[in-house]
């Protein structure tokens, strides 16, 4: 950009950022109001009593691209505090890293990491799309 244009653009701008600078000083600042603790994930039964909720998922997904070589699969669980899970992933040395993991309230975060050599792959013709997917049966 020419300096000529530079210094037209600078000129009109410190200006408004003054001005933009004075009126936000002007205005309170609004702090976001966060919920008691004890009322999140809780529901209310009809009669005004708390109940309890207990979270639940599960999700699995996967993703193949021939192009770039990126193939890597999840799949997590939880019930209440407990959480299950296992991911594997294709490195650049071809081998398949399987990480199985558990999680709770007792014995905290663990997992088992497992390193297998994928065989040979032979050269046949790929769809050269990337894809995803979900490994989950559709519930209705």
């Amino acid at each position: 950009m020419p300096a000529h244009v530079q210094a037209s653009v600078l000129q009109r701008l410190i200006p408004m950022l003054v001005l933009l600078s004075i009126a936000a000083a002007a205005i309170p600042a609004v702090r976001p109001v966060r919920p008691d603790s004890k009322t999140i994930n809780q529901n209310r039964s009809n009669d005004g009593k708390t109940l309890h909720h207990t979270p639940r998922y599960e999700f699995a997904y996967g993703v193949k691209d021939p192009i770039t070589g990126d193939h890597k699969d999840q799949w997590e669980k939880r019930d209440g505090d407990r959480v299950q899970g296992v991911y594997m992933l294709e490195e650049a040395d071809g081998t398949q890293r399987i990480v199985e993991y558990e999680a709770d309230d007792v014995h905290g975060f663990r997992a088992i990491v497992t390193n297998v050599k994928l065989p040979k792959a032979t050269h046949k013709q790929q769809d050269p799309i990337a894809h995803s997917y979900s490994m989950l049966q559709a519930t209705a």
